[in-house]
């Protein structure tokens, strides 16, 4: 019983955190710092970078192998790592990954 109820639980999860080719970033979100970021569509898929200082923050989103993966960048501490996006309710949630280490970011909808 304890195996089928994991068994469910993982599906529903996978389910709810699915992503979808047709997810669209766009928009104006809030990273923790407070900065605002401009998302908007590229040919191939989404490009951000911060409202007052135009700085390029987020590069290359595309979706393949049915999940959302970039590069997200943090030009005033020379940072750049590879991320993977994930569009929720109000939020962009993204994963950055670098040598072994993660970290999520939390962007909300502005």
């Amino acid at each position: 019983m304890r195996t089928i109820l994991l068994f469910a639980l993982f599906i529903l999860s996978d389910s709810v955190f699915a992503q979808k080719a047709s997810d669209d970033f766009t928009g104006k979100w809030k990273a923790p710092k407070g900065a605002i970021i401009i998302v908007s569509k590229t040919k191939e898929g989404f490009l951000g970078h911060t409202e007052s200082e135009k700085a390029l923050v987020l590069k290359d989103v595309k979706y393949i192998n049915n999940k959302w993966t970039g590069i997200v960048m943090n030009p005033k501490e020379n940072l750049v790592a590879k991320c993977e996006l994930f569009l929720e309710a109000n939020a962009i949630r993204i994963i950055a990954k670098k040598a072994g280490f993660h970290r999520t970011i939390i962007w909300t909808k502005q």
